[in-house]
């Protein structure tokens, strides 16, 4: 008898242990079979999205300018003359560095432009067989972006490498920005402190960028009007009203919790495509492929390196060019003054003719 109890208690202790193992092995060959069936599902979505794609370039025609290949469904859209323009452009503009295009072959649909229910392109850019050679031309111009070659670049710039070189406008408008940017790094560029220069154009890459970007009254503005609606909520909202009473020190913790790359720089990507342009000016064709086979490095020595001079004098061009570029002012016809005059009289009549300067 007691040897009998003794084999019920074993089984008894032993019983959750071989259910907690059968449980666990069936858990494992189900896991193993989801693993399956994801792996199935996967492959036939590969397959799917590669049949896609080539019933989409199916029927196409290959053109081919330099580097640039371009399929493109048949149409009277003239891809031929608008290619060999464009990459004219761009080879001028990259050198060799251009080449890279070859990777990147481009899928147009041309798309007539009197059928009101047009084909859903896919993958495909559309494009309306009406337009011009110019128009045409300048798309291609701007699809060919190769700052992807270079993720670094790609970051600093913050926006699209497209080959151009229409420099005024963009220089103007950069004068205007060292004018007018509320920084202390740009308004030291535009007195002609070079270290500023290469501050406001996120050049060093140092990680105290903010405090040399802005001084403590910017740095208030950007935490309580700038960044306020994000800054001034839950466990911020303390600091915030310290940064607003006009504690720079919590102004700082406030905008040195933004999310990375979320601050805003003190001037434009027009600035940094402006100051690129001025590199490849000094550089000739090659400047990109020198920029592209550099080593990893702050921007201002590789944009340097690839321009063939030194930091200094790259900065010192840039700002001689934009300062160049100044907008140029609107001239006010003679008669301008008399109206001006003629709307201030009626300003002040008005003004004097309120109840609130009217003696009772």
């Amino acid at each position: 008898m007691c040897r009998r109890g003794h084999l019920l208690l074993i089984a008894a202790l032993a019983g959750p242990t071989t259910l907690a193992a059968q449980h666990t092995a069936e858990i494992r060959a189900r896991a193993d079979s989801l693993l399956r069936e994801w792996r199935q599902a996967s492959a036939l979505a590969a397959v799917q999205d590669s049949l896609r794609h080539a019933a989409d370039i199916a029927g196409r025609d290959t053109v081919r300018a330099g580097a640039l290949t371009i399929l493109v469904n048949p149409s009277p859209l003239p891809v031929a003359r608008a290619a060999a323009r464009a990459w004219a452009q761009i080879e001028r503009f990259y050198g060799t560095a251009g080449e890279a295009l070859a990777r990147q072959p481009l899928v147009l649909r041309a798309i007539d432009p009197d059928t009101a229910a047009q084909q859903n392109p896919g993958g495909a850019l559309p494009v309306s067989w009406d337009v011009s050679d110019d128009v045409l031309t300048g798309l291609l111009v701007s699809l060919a972006d190769l700052s992807g070659a270079d993720p670094a670049l790609h970051d600093w710039l913050g926006g699209a490498l497209i080959p151009s070189f229409d420099t005024e406008p963009r220089r103007a408008q950069v004068y205007v920005e060292l004018v007018t940017a509320p920084s202390q790094a740009v308004r030291g560029c535009f007195r002609g402190d070079r270290l500023a220069c290469r501050d406001a154009l996120s050049l060093a890459g140092t990680p105290d960028m903010l405090t040399r970007w802005y001084g403590p009254d910017e740095r208030r503005f950007l935490a309580t009007v700038e960044y306020g609606a994000f800054l001034n909520q839950g466990a911020r909202a303390p600091e915030f009203r310290s940064c607003a009473g006009g504690s720079d020190s919590a102004c700082l913790h406030l905008l040195e919790s933004l999310p990375p790359g979320s601050l805003r720089r003190p001037l434009s990507y027009a600035a940094r495509f402006s100051l690129l342009q001025t590199a490849r000016a000094l550089g000739g064709a090659e400047t990109f492929h020198r920029l592209f086979s550099a080593p990893p490095g702050p921007m201002g020595a590789r944009l340097a390196a690839a321009a063939r001079v030194s930091e200094d004098s790259l900065v010192a061009r840039w700002r001689a060019d934009v300062l160049a570029a100044r907008p140029t002012p609107v001239p006010l016809p003679p008669w301008g003054v008399w109206v001006a005059l003629g709307w201030a009289a009626v300003f002040m009549s008005c003004g004097l003719g309120s109840s609130r300067w009217r003696v009772s």
